[in-house]
């Protein structure tokens, strides 16, 4: 075996000396297109949307491609014809150079401040190619799925007062429309309630919304405000509930309710001015009053005396009056005594009281009564008495009034020195007995027989179980002085002060307390206790009803959600409210800060509003929705803290980061290739952003194509450029963009030749050879559209149990070439062939083939031949290939029709 391998050396030199005498193989070049019929050009404009202005953008260009459509370069200069249908939106060279082996020429395009959209045509060699490009925004239509948004603040508003209101298109899934041109939205509304500062909103060309000012007048009522956008079809309508803190009406309260039918008994008679929401008010002038009653004698007559000598009236800046005078009662007896009140323009006021018969007395023992039918022992407790609410800044009264609890479990009772408790005659049921044990008369109506409301009350024992009877003091009770009996407190002196805790006086049941109101509103509780009886207590509402209680963030592209630009920049409107909801005119500038924007907005005096656009950094987009918290606190050296509020809003970006490449299949061999990165807005206009914008742009499939660097778009335009580097490998892989604030997109990218493949067979060689002996064969080099191609140079690389020669041949012009095996063993070898050519991309194939391999074989190279005998019979074998050629050649155009006949099957 080492003898064969020593012969075989002169053999292999011999076969690299023909290599190399042969010729070498050349580098890949330009195409001569003028031989090159089978290509095309491609015009690129990417990208194809630009913002308007006078500029010029270096992002034309223009590509040569084969029928595959990957990139391929000239072998010389080539000279390229440029034009534009509309140079007053886009301008081009009239030529440009495609310079040889540079697989594109990149153009100007230079835009001016008029918008539209033009293309571009681009022409070699009688090969036309062209691409539109769209300048500004020229849009004529919106989407079909649309809904008409009008947004408010609040649905309340005073008199007087005004607040903002936007309208805003959206689609059904809840997506809010860019306006590709002014939209007008047509307003209808009442004008005797409320009007708009404007008939007409517009939402002008690239907003997103449009907003007015409501302006209620001097009326309440309810009112409405429509909006309607003709073109589509569209409208939307919204309800305005208008009230007002001026006085619109009086209410009457008497107290107290129950008042023992006797000489000079004084009714506390309170009457107030209400709004129209029934809330206690002032008045900005004095109100006369005029009192009357359902009883004129006594009380009719008492009161219309009163009313001529002392004008009883609100006076100016009050929100009441209290009117106390003495009624000799001991004749009337009955329930439902009414007094009203009335004034001109605000209407007439009423409430009631009752009288009760029985007058009771406690003596220190609370052995009560003057008849020895109700002499029996009671608890006692202190009532209290007042409005429910009360205006701040004001002054009130409070009564209270010293009770008897009724406890019907002792009615029946015996006392303790075995005499019977009796209850009043009157109060007996019609199955009860009287005092001297016999049956009520049955002529006789009884107070039990009765409703309640037509009771007429003699004494304690008609009540129920639980209620509440007037007792009159046997001593003058005194809040202040040496000896203190009553006690009257304030839960809170902030906001309701005892300005006089006032007395009971002998024989009398109550007492009447003066507070004065702060500044503060709440709620706050009045309560009384007197020695020896008890404590009572009544909670009222200390209000302003004009009192600033809430500073509200109000979005004008929805009521919880915020539509922001790229830089984190959004619009927001802030508004004072009153406690009922309505736009509060301030007094005074109020200064907010809103956080995490950390923007301070101020609201002016006599303002309800102000608008403001403020920035966060903390705006990111995710594949979910994004909430940010909004928090507005006030800032002042006097700051309602109370005001301090936040509110949640889903955030949605105006822009996306589109990624875009000039060829969606680019040569896997050009270092050369670029992307782009452009902001858009979801319509897919340019976006141009305040501030630069670093985008991240990264490659699935690093080992296609890597991105090198992250691009960067300037202040001031849409785009940027970023360059993409090839591996050589064939395939695709998805280049995705992103940026703080918007959108992310991808763009999917193939990587291919732009060389056609090789492909190499064989023939006339038989599935299997004898060993040892040289065996020729012929091999074909097509390319994929089965041309046979010249001049290709083919490798053939064994596994050192057989050998070919020559190891390196090219092909003649029929793209074929000769070769001769010889195999040393069996049962099969295996060799490998490399086909190259200029213009083409390499084509490989393996190829097996059976040996019959006898026991012992001999050849020539074992005989150990001279090495003269050796070429000998190596220059017979090729004198012998020239006779077989012809015979190789037939064989070829046979296999080839057997081929076409196997494709007609």
């Amino acid at each position: 075996m080492e003898k064969k391998m020593i012969a075989k050396k002169p053999l292999l030199f011999l076969l690299a000396v023909s290599f190399l005498m042969g010729g070498n193989i050349h580098s890949v070049s330009g195409q001569n297109l003028e031989a090159l019929s089978d290509y095309s050009i491609k015009l690129a404009i990417s990208p194809s949307h630009l913002e308007s202005g006078v500029a010029e953008h270096e992002i034309g260009y223009l590509f040569v491609l084969s029928k595959h459509g990957v990139p391929i370069t000239s072998s010389y200069d080539v000279p390229v014809s440029l034009s534009s249908d509309d140079p007053s939106i886009v301008s081009v060279p009239n030529k440009i150079i495609l310079k040889a082996n540079e697989e594109f020429v990149s153009f100007p395009i230079r835009t001016t401040e008029k918008s539209g959209t033009t293309t571009i045509t681009a022409n070699l060699n009688g090969k036309i190619t062209f691409q539109k490009i769209e300048v500004g925004t020229d849009e004529t239509y919106l989407p079909d799925d649309l809904i008409l948004e009008l947004n408010l603040p609040t649905n309340k508003m005073h008199v007087n007062s005004e607040m903002p209101f936007t309208v805003f298109l959206k689609t059904l899934d809840g997506i809010n429309i860019r306006a590709p041109y002014d939209v007008d939205i047509i307003l209808e509304y009442d004008g005797l309630l409320a009007s708009s500062d404007t008939k007409v909103l517009t939402i002008h060309k690239g907003e997103y919304y449009a907003w007015g000012i409501l302006q209620a007048h001097d009326k309440v009522g309810n009112t409405f405000l429509r909006a309607i956008h003709e073109d589509s079809g569209l409208d939307v309508a919204k309800s305005i509930q208008i009230s007002s803190t001026l006085p619109s009406g009086l209410k009457l309260t008497i107290f107290p309710k129950l008042i023992p039918a006797e000489i000079d008994r004084t009714l506390n008679i309170f009457v107030s001015v209400v709004d129209s929401d029934g809330n206690p008010t002032k008045t900005p002038n004095d109100i006369p009053l005029d009192f009357f009653s359902s009883e004129q004698y006594p009380i009719g007559d008492n009161l219309d005396k009163f009313g001529k000598s002392e004008k009883p009236k609100i006076k100016k800046d009050q929100f009441g009056y209290l009117l106390q005078q003495k009624y000799s009662l001991q004749n009337l007896l009955t329930n439902d005594i009414l007094i009203g009140v009335s004034s001109p323009g605000l209407g007439t006021a009423t409430d009631t009281f009752r009288t009760v018969g029985e007058s009771m007395e406690m003596d220190q023992n609370q052995r009560l009564g003057n008849h020895h039918f109700d002499e029996k022992d009671y608890d006692t407790t202190v009532n209290v008495f007042g409005l429910d609410k009360i205006p701040s800044n004001a002054t009130a009264f409070f009564t209270y009034q010293l009770s008897l609890i009724e406890d019907d479990e002792d009615d029946d009772g015996i006392r303790p020195d075995g005499t019977k408790i009796e209850i009043h005659p009157d109060c007996f049921d019609a199955s009860d007995e009287d005092s001297s044990g016999e049956s009520a008369s049955e002529d006789i109506t009884r107070n039990t027989e009765l409703d309640p409301e037509d009771m007429v009350l003699y004494t304690i024992d008609c009540l129920t179980d639980g209620e509440l009877y007037p007792i009159q003091s046997n001593e003058n009770l005194y809040t202040d002085g040496f000896i203190q009996k009553i006690n009257v407190i304030s839960s809170d002196e902030k906001l309701a002060t005892i300005e006089n805790g006032g007395k009971i006086i002998s024989s009398y049941s109550y007492g009447t307390a003066k507070i004065s109101t702060g500044q503060k509103t709440g709620p706050v509780k009045i309560s009384t206790s007197i020695n020896g009886m008890g404590t009572g207590s009544f909670t009222s509402q200390v209000i302003n009803t004009l009192e600033q209680k809430e500073v509200r963030l109000f979005s004008p592209t929805g009521e919880e959600s915020i539509i922001f630009d790229r830089d984190g920049f959004f619009d927001m409107f802030l508004i004072a409210l009153d406690e009922k909801e309505r736009p509060k005119i301030l007094k005074e500038a109020g200064k907010y800060l809103v956080t995490p924007t950390n923007g301070l907005i101020e609201i002016d005096k006599g303002s309800t509003f102000t608008f403001s656009q403020l920035r966060s950094d903390s705006f990111n987009i995710s594949d979910s929705e994004t909430k940010i918290t909004l928090t507005v606190e006030p800032i002042g050296e006097h700051a309602n803290l109370n005001l301090e509020g936040s509110k949640t809003f889903v955030t949605f970006p105006t822009s996306q980061m589109l990624v875009s490449l000039p060829l969606e299949k680019i040569n896997a061999n050009h270092q050369q290739n670029m992307g782009v990165v452009q902001l858009v807005d979801f319509q897919g206009n340019p976006v141009i952003p305040k501030f630069d914008v670093k985008s991240k742009i990264v490659s699935s499939k690093d080992s296609i194509v890597k991105i090198i660097d992250d691009a960067v778009i300037p202040q001031g335009s849409s785009y940027a450029i970023f360059p993409i580097k090839t591996t050589g490998s064939l395939g695709s892989a998805i280049i995705s963009a992103s940026a703080k604030g918007v959108n992310g997109t991808s763009f999917h990218v193939n990587t291919a030749s732009s060389q056609m493949q090789l492909q190499v067979f064989t023939g006339g060689l038989d599935n299997e050879i004898p060993s040892d002996n040289p065996v020729e064969f012929r091999l074909f080099v097509d390319d994929e559209n089965a041309e046979a191609v010249s001049g290709a140079s083919l490798k053939i690389i064994t596994q050192g149990n057989a050998v070919i020669t020559p190891e390196v041949v090219r092909t003649s012009s029929d793209g074929s070439a000769i070769v001769s095996l010889t195999a040393f063993e069996g049962p099969n070898i295996s060799f490998d062939i490399i086909a190259t050519a200029e213009g083409y991309a390499e084509g490989k194939d393996s190829f097996t083939v059976n040996v019959d391999s006898p026991d012992k074989t001999f050849g020539g190279i074992d005989l150990e031949l001279p090495e003269w005998i050796v070429y000998l019979v190596i220059g017979g074998i090729l004198m012998i290939g020239v006779v077989v050629f012809m015979f190789l050649k037939k064989s070829k155009a046979d296999l080839e029709e057997d081929w076409e006949e196997e494709e007609e099957i």
